[in-house]
């Protein structure tokens, strides 16, 4: 016995009688929706674009591209694939976070290779940037200047 679709007595040939009416009156047609994961996947290659453009800030990338690679996964939600723009918004949140990653871990390096001397010049330049950038001295602002803070540091690390 073959299927035949115009004997099936729930298959209306106006339409689904259960389904609210258009704008002729008569049964509308069921609307399926293609992709329900789509807005977050789309969210989550915003977010992943979002934590490679502010790469130089240090909070942002972490927290956006961490968000990106959650709601990717979230969007594939039972389905077997996952969409195009999940893809890229996994593949830029994990970009943001080793771009960041790698940015703050060469200047902790780059500060623990430095002799003592060079702590000491680095604290003086920094200082002096921040007098001719505000034209107040960073001891009269902070108490300490950022010439002492890296003494400190220096003597800290046996430097």
């Amino acid at each position: 016995m073959e299927y035949n679709p115009n004997n099936n007595p729930y298959n209306q040939p106006g339409g689904n009688p259960y389904m609210p009416p258009n704008s002729n009156g008569y049964p509308g047609q069921r609307q399926y929706i293609r992709n329900p994961g789509k807005p977050l996947a789309t969210a989550s290659m915003i977010l992943g674009i979002v934590s490679i453009v502010t790469m130089f800030t240090v909070y942002i990338p972490f927290i956006c591209g961490s968000l990106a690679i959650v709601l990717a996964i979230l969007s594939k939600g039972y389905g077997k694939k996952m969409l195009t723009t999940a893809r890229v918004g996994i593949g830029t949140g994990i970009g943001g976070i080793v771009l960041i990653a790698s940015v703050v871990g060469s200047l902790v390096a780059m500060i623990l290779s430095l002799s003592g001397d060079d702590l000491v010049n680095f604290g003086r330049q920094m200082d002096r940037q921040f007098e001719q950038q505000t034209g107040q001295e960073l001891e009269d602002v902070f108490g300490q200047s950022y010439e002492d803070i890296m003494k400190q540091y220096a003597e800290l690390m046996g430097k």
